[in-house]
């Protein structure tokens, strides 16, 4: 089954929420991973749309999130879907118009340069970021740095997380002490009783998969969405070989050249996942965390990060060896 869009009515966001979609200067937009950014983003644009108030454009950075708010759009207002693209190929590529107001979704993962472009097409250009989820550090660009070039936005922060339940922002925060996440936030987050499990396999890899077949199947439904994450390509590649026979699911890595299908079981990258949520997230070998954030040039505490908080309600994490974490904060199977 595809992937299950669920864009959130307007009439069910909160006030702070709200108030950011219907101001009419264009706004600095902050809050961490579910706190709906992209959210408010989203909205905004197709207000200006269905109201006729402006012509907007909606840069997002990855391939995903782009075929995630183009399907999420297109039963709201057809123009406003046909006007999301990614920022580097808009920013890249020709015939740019101009337009009433941008906005620009995951901003911290823009470089400098590439809002001179952006400024030169529009007089109004809003932004969401979250320097905690930028993912590349070689193009980042900071929030003092955004705000410099956007000085007269009127800034709006959401610190209220309504995806992630408090057990899953409790065991983020203990697998990365130094990542902030408000104390407010943890507070205010739904308390559900279902921490993170934790299923130690060994080297066996055969397990790994089976394990991964077995929680796929236990909660497959044409309105649960399941990710399987990992942190490269290649364990994207590989995993799809295994499991393609088994379940029905999609694949995405930052290579390739077409978006083949997303299916409500997808299998994707720590940064091909920034943006979109899932029900039930999967991290097989989870342990090696702490390897890939030390010996590798592109994958850094950000991407776990990221990847952690994508699950609104099951998470399970593959290991080989056991956790060195509060085992207060997860259950073992």
């Amino acid at each position: 089954m595809a992937y299950y869009f669920n864009l959130p009515a307007s009439t069910e966001l909160t006030r702070d929420q709200q108030l950011a979609v219907d101001e009419t200067e264009p706004i600095a937009l902050s809050g961490g991973p579910g706190t709906g950014k992209t959210v408010v983003n989203l909205w905004r644009h197709i207000f200006n749309y269905t109201n006729g108030t402006a012509r907007s454009l909606l840069l997002t950075y990855t391939k995903t999130l782009e075929h995630y708010l183009r399907q999420s759009a297109s039963s709201r207002n057809i123009n406003a879907s046909r006007n999301i693209d990614r920022t580097y190929r808009w920013t890249y590529g020709k015939n740019k118009s101009h337009y009433d107001e941008i906005i620009i979704d995951e901003a911290q993962d823009v470089e400098i340069d590439r809002y001179n472009i952006i400024k030169r097409h529009s007089d109004q250009c809003t932004y969401g970021a979250d320097e905690a989820q930028s993912l590349y550090a070689e193009k980042s660009c900071s929030v003092q740095q955004l705000k410099q070039l956007f000085p007269n936005n009127e800034e709006y922060t959401l610190d209220v997380n309504f995806r992630n339940s408090q057990e899953i922002l409790l065991f983020t925060k203990a697998v990365f002490p130094s990542v902030f996440i408000p104390q407010r936030t943890i507070n205010n987050a739904e308390v559900t009783g279902i921490k993170p499990i934790v299923q130690t396999v060994g080297w066996d890899e055969d397990e790994i998969i089976a394990n991964i077949e077995e929680i796929v199947k236990a909660y497959a439904s044409d309105t649960h969405n399941i990710g399987i994450l990992v942190p490269g390509k290649n364990q994207v590649t590989k995993l799809y070989n295994e499991l393609e026979s088994r379940i029905n699911c999609s694949k995405y890595e930052g290579e390739m050249s077409e978006f083949e299908s997303f299916e409500n079981v997808h299998i994707t990258t720590f940064k091909s996942a920034k943006g979109v949520e899932f029900d039930t997230v999967i991290i097989p070998n989870f342990d090696s965390y702490k390897w890939f954030i030390a010996k590798t040039h592109n994958i850094g505490m950000n991407d776990y990060y990221v990847a952690l908080t994508r699950s609104k309600i099951n998470l399970f994490l593959i290991n080989k060896f056991d956790l060195d974490v509060n085992t207060n904060t997860y259950e073992t199977e």
